[in-house]
């Protein structure tokens, strides 16, 4: 469960340290650990993938993979 999440959540702390993780934690409202219980539902993805965007000022599809 939450796979892409947690991908997510690892690929917005290698590019953008701990303050990025920090950040999308808070902008999401969904911790680490709780991204790692939850299903990768569609619309939770895509508000994740969101906000890694705008936090790494990148695309990010092309680094999940």
């Amino acid at each position: 469960m939450g796979k892409i999440l947690l991908r997510i959540y690892q690929v917005v702390e290698e590019k953008g340290g701990l303050q990025g993780r920090l950040h999308l934690a808070n902008k999401t409202k969904i911790s680490r650990k709780q991204a790692a219980t939850i299903r990768d539902k569609a619309a939770i993805v895509k508000q994740f993938k969101n906000v890694a965007r705008e936090i790494l000022q990148i695309e990010i599809d092309d680094l999940l993979k």
